[in-house]
């Protein structure tokens, strides 16, 4: 196999402590050169609500949401978005190149340790899935058991074009589509998006979510915040 990210050839052999844990096995997609390109964040010093790194307690953004009333939702992301990580998202959503999709697989393998907890992803709306020809979220999520529970209207623009302030004036676009008795199996619902940048997006899927009557926990995990 070769690097995702530079082409060069992958020697990966798994580690023993990959091999007798209870995680499934991923093979690597990126070489260690590659992988030191991305900035890890650091969860144990990142905003308490959405996960923005080098941040003690709450981040601006954050406290901004708390004061227009809407429901806490707690965010992890696993990056921050770096050149490198920016020249990754042109690549697979930009320029369509699906063959990225697993580039970070072995890191999302291990949401699986989140016990009782119903992934979710923010699907792509239909007009962006035809020009496209593949739902970018799906893929990249696609080691975790997926429950395509929102359905997404096609919009006017896309959320990547708009800045800071029309991102939030952004209306709902989200519909659920699952019934209440199948969302209350579950303690807490993990959505799951590619960038978390502003969280309106984010927000609004939990607000559908919360609207079709389900009464538990709405977290998020994105790849990049």
């Amino acid at each position: 196999m070769n690097c995702r990210r530079c082409g060069q050839l992958l020697f990966t052999q798994p580690s023993l402590t990959a091999l007798i844990s209870l995680r499934p096995l991923v093979k690597a997609t990126l070489c260690n050169q590659c992988r030191q390109a991305f900035d890890r964040i650091d969860q144990a010093h990142c905003c308490q609500d959405c996960g923005r790194a080098d941040v003690d307690g709450r981040c601006r953004d954050c406290m901004r949401w708390r004061k227009m009333d809407e429901p806490v939702l707690q965010n992890r992301g696993l990056f921050t978005y770096n050149d490198a990580m920016k020249d990754w998202i042109e690549r697979y959503k930009g320029i369509g190149d699906y063959n990225l999709r697993d580039s970070f697989a072995s890191d999302i393998v291990q949401f699986m340790q989140m016990r009782g907890c119903a992934f979710v992803p923010l699907t792509t709306e239909a007009g962006h899935f035809a020009e496209r020809g593949f739902d970018p979220v799906l893929g990249l999520f696609a080691p975790l058991p997926l429950r395509e529970w929102l359905v997404k209207d096609n919009t006017q623009m896309p959320q990547a074009k708009k800045n800071r302030a029309a991102r939030l004036k952004t209306p709902q676009s989200f519909r659920c589509v699952a019934t209440k008795e199948e969302m209350a199996k579950f303690d807490r619902i993990c959505l799951l998006d590619d960038l978390y940048t502003t969280g309106r997006t984010l927000h609004h899927a939990a607000a559908a979510i919360l609207t079709a009557g389900y009464k538990g926990k709405v977290i998020s995990r994105s790849l990049i915040r």
